[in-house]
């Protein structure tokens, strides 16, 4: 099964993308995962640290599309067609 997004989305997505990944990275890192109490001397902190990053992409990802996918159908209802 494959996910078909519309073009909208496609065409604001790389502009509400970065701002959602610097806050949801800046959560993660500094209240979620709490990173700034890590020494980052052994390999597995690293991993911890690229973790941490891979999931808040993935994650803001996430939000940027429902986000996207909540304001076109909320333009779809309010803004309706002449009907005549």
């Amino acid at each position: 099964m494959e996910l078909q997004l519309s073009k909208s989305i496609y065409k604001y997505f790389w502009i509400l993308f970065p701002l959602i990944f610097i806050l949801k990275g800046y959560y993660n890192f500094f209240t979620s995962w709490e990173l700034q109490f890590y020494r980052f001397n052994e390999l597995a902190d690293f991993g911890t640290l690229l973790f941490v990053l891979g999931l808040s992409a993935c994650e803001s990802a996430l939000i940027t599309v429902f986000l996207l996918w909540i304001l076109e159908l909320l333009k779809k209802l309010f803004i309706k067609p002449n009907s005549r």
